[in-house]
């Protein structure tokens, strides 16, 4: 047996569907400013009442309404009330009710809204539309619950709604209407009537070129299986599968659909297709988040597979079950632990299903409101009882199934089962009358299962048959209909294709001629340009040529011209005696050499607008090594990345290479005290570059601001980082002090 039915949600979606107003909403109609605005300073007339009803009704269909909306609807309810009763407005005292009782349904509470639906029917029939009062009704049937003792009386108003939509013409709605009576009426068990309210909705549909029917069409499906009618709930549930994919429905009811087409296969034992349609519902219903269809999509699955023998596969889906993050209801825990314990038996586990039957028997002892779910526990402890060897504490089960079989007597298949375990017991504990009289009745529920179920497979043929003959009959006519045409056709086409073949080839014959002198007016264009394109090419040729050596030779000359400048303050220094001056002047010669260097690198390489930053940095830290004579006392550590660099880019950034080694030589490490200085380049994202000096020396003065520091050096840093459009820190503590430098690089090459 089957355990779980999967809920459609499509009735909700329906009854909202015809309660939405016919205007469309405004996003301003949500806003709460507006609304209170409209609360305080609405003026006591009709278009204001108007309004408030648009508004009120715009804060209960947003998307998720939370208290807050629900608390303004009401709020407009009642000032539409206090006006309409201000200016003596029946109409608008009718619609205030109706927006009150639309309140109490979204909030959860329809049934506090019936006195307000009543009240707003009776004035709305005098007073409203034929619309206002149609919605009057559905609102009143709202507030009535799908209890059997209240369905009877919420069909009748439907039923009142849409004759009322039939009577001003509105068809669909009242289609809508009836489809939404027919599922009721399934709940109710009227499955004829169903049927017939059913078959008038699909009429309307039909007769208006509505093609969204496959909604329709599984409920009809739900409706001929309630009557029993296997081979017809078959043909509208694929009906509804074929319709649902042909329009690409997304929605919850494709996962209704898909279900319920399993459903068909599973009665008749065709597990394979049955578990074909339930994964696609499965997958449906996971793309939705659905997590409560996603858990009875898993049971209806691992039913079927445990009916297909796959004990270890319906293990696993049971286990998928309980992975799921939410509480499961009574229902489902009873389902998961039968099936928990038929599998493992199966698998003959029994010591794995001892700990589902203790739960399985502490359920009985609390009892279960629903009665199917009562016996299958009581069938499940009994296999397992009997399974055991525990003969006599399975008879008190079965003695509590047989007292309680005729309150829910179950299918054939649970009669069966039933009846071939009373046989077992019997035969165990030496009752030999009782167990011939049970296996007799086994026998005989038995045989009558697998006929139905033969009866149902052979239908399940001649639907197929049908189909596939109804198929190639529709093929055959579209043959012959498009054979008909095609002789028809011929012999007009073939005079067509004659005259036309005559006109195409003197009109190719005029164009062939037309080309050919086109073609050599062409060419003749084409070498002329030719001729003009290489000559220019030529000429622009010698020009970069020309640029090239002019290039090279102004980096040459401005490598020369530094290299005379620092041996003229190299020859300066000489004659001076002030140790300022002199450091000045060396300062001085380390800057140019840095720009030197750039020069001379240019000047050596085929690339003459970017710098190989690896190879400068260590060729100027080696010249900052060799010039200050650090000697072993201090030990340079370069990791830097192959990256070119504009030569703009380069200058700048050579400089502040040249301040922060330099005072990290000068500073860092006074006296006899070694160190190291650590160099990084690299590439910050794609897109930036970081230049990192860190030394492990004295750090800064603890009272140094380098915002504030009048050095020279701190000062052409930050100026020259800002040239370069990046940003400079400077960060000091007694492990050292650190330079850093993030700059967008303007272009940048990776070299492998």
């Amino acid at each position: 047996m089957l355990q779980f039915m999967i809920d459609s949600r499509r009735q909700v979606l329906l009854l909202l569907y015809l309660l939405i107003p016919a205007y469309i909403l405004a996003q301003s109609d949500t806003d709460t400013n507006n609304a209170r605005v409209l609360l305080r300073d609405g003026k006591a007339d009709t278009a204001t009442i108007a309004r408030m009803l648009r508004v009120g009704e715009a804060f209960l269909d947003k998307p998720e309404s939370r208290e807050e909306d629900m608390n303004m609807a009401f709020r407009m309810a009642d000032q539409m009330e206090a006006l309409s009763r201000q200016i003596n407005y029946p109409r608008g005292l009718g619609l205030s009710k109706l927006l009150r009782a639309k309140a109490f349904r979204e909030s959860g509470h329809a049934d506090q809204g019936r006195a307000s639906s009543e009240k707003a029917l009776q004035l709305l029939t005098q007073y409203g539309t034929v619309r206002e009062k149609a919605q009057a009704v559905i609102e009143l049937g709202g507030t009535y619950s799908n209890e059997p003792k209240d369905l009877p009386r919420k069909i009748a108003l439907y039923q009142q709604g849409a004759d009322i939509y039939l009577k001003n013409g509105n068809k669909l709605s009242a289609a809508q209407l009836k489809e939404f009576i027919g599922d009721l009426m399934q709940l109710n068990k009227d499955y004829d009537g169903a049927l017939r309210v059913l078959q008038e909705a699909l009429s309307i549909y039909k007769e208006n070129g509505y093609q969204r029917l496959q909604g329709l069409y599984s409920v009809i499906g739900g409706a001929y299986q309630g009557t029993n009618n296997f081979v017809q709930s078959l043909r509208y549930n694929l009906l509804a599968v074929e319709t649902a994919e042909k329009l690409n429905e997304q929605g919850p009811l494709m996962t209704t659909i898909y279900n319920r087409a399993g459903l068909n296969y599973y009665g008749v034992q065709y597990y394979d297709q049955a578990l074909d349609y339930f994964d696609k519902a499965l997958a449906h219903a996971r793309h939705l988040h659905d997590t409560g269809t996603v858990k009875a999509l898993l049971l209806n699955i691992s039913d079927a597979l445990r009916n297909r023998g796959e004990y270890n596969r319906s293990l696993d889906t049971l286990r998928s079950v309980e992975r799921l993050h939410s509480a499961p209801q009574a229902h489902e825990i009873i389902q998961i632990e039968i099936g928990y314990l038929r599998d493992y038996i199966a698998l003959r586990a029994l010591p794995k299903a001892t700990p589902h039957y203790e739960k399985l028997k502490k359920l009985l002892e609390t009892g279960s409101e629903i009665p199917v779910f009562t016996q299958a526990m009581r069938l499940a402890v009994i296999f397992y009882l009997q399974e055991t060897g525990h003969f006599r504490d399975a008879a008190q089960y079965l003695n509590a199934y047989q007292q309680h079989v005729k309150e829910f007597q179950g299918g054939l298949v649970r009669q069966a089962e039933a009846a071939l375990l009373a046989f077992r017991s019997d035969s165990a504990l030496g009752n030999l009358s009782g167990a011939i009289a049970h296996f007799q009745r086994y026998k005989q529920l038995s045989d009558s299962v697998t006929s139905i179920n033969q009866s149902k497979q052979l239908d399940v043929l001649r639907l197929q048959f049908e189909t596939e003959r109804k198929d190639k009959d529709i093929e055959l006519l579209t043959q012959k209909s498009t054979l008909q045409e095609v002789s028809l056709q011929k012999e007009k086409v073939f005079r067509n294709v004659v005259m036309g073949g005559i006109c195409m080839l003197l009109l190719i014959l005029a164009l062939l001629y037309n080309r050919y002198r086109l073609k050599k007016k062409t060419t003749s264009r084409l070498e002329k340009q030719q001729e003009a394109i290489n000559a220019q090419n030529e000429l622009l040729k010698k020009l970069v040529d020309e640029k090239e050596w002019l290039l090279k030779e102004i980096h040459h000359r401005v490598k020369n011209n530094l290299q005379i400048i620092i041996s003229l303050l190299n020859t300066q220094s000489r004659y001076l005696d002030n140790a300022d001056a002199i450091a000045a002047i060396k300062n001085s010669q380390h800057r140019m050499y840095a720009m030197s260097l750039i020069h001379q690198r240019l000047y050596h390489t085929d690339n003459l607008g970017a710098i190989d930053m690896q190879w400068y940095i260590r060729e100027l830290t080696g010249f900052m090594e060799e010039s200050f004579d650090t000697g072993p006392k201090i030990t340079f550590c370069i990791d830097s990345e192959v990256i070119l660099l504009d030569v703009v880019q380069a200058v700048p950034l050579g400089l502040i290479l040249n301040e922060a080694v330099s005072n990290a030589i000068k500073y860092a490490f006074p006296g006899d005290r070694n160190g190291a200085v650590a160099i990084t380049f690299k590439k910050d994202g794609t897109q930036y570059c970081l230049l990192t000096i860190t030394d492990d020396g004295a750090g800064l003065p603890d009272n140094f601001i380098p915002e504030e520091s009048p050095s020279l050096g701190m000062s052409l840093m930050r100026g020259l980082a800002e040239q370069l459009e990046g940003s400079f820190q400077i960060k000091s503590s007694p492990d050292g002090v650190s330079i850093q430098v993030l700059f967008l690089i303007r272009s940048i090459n990776q070299v492998n």
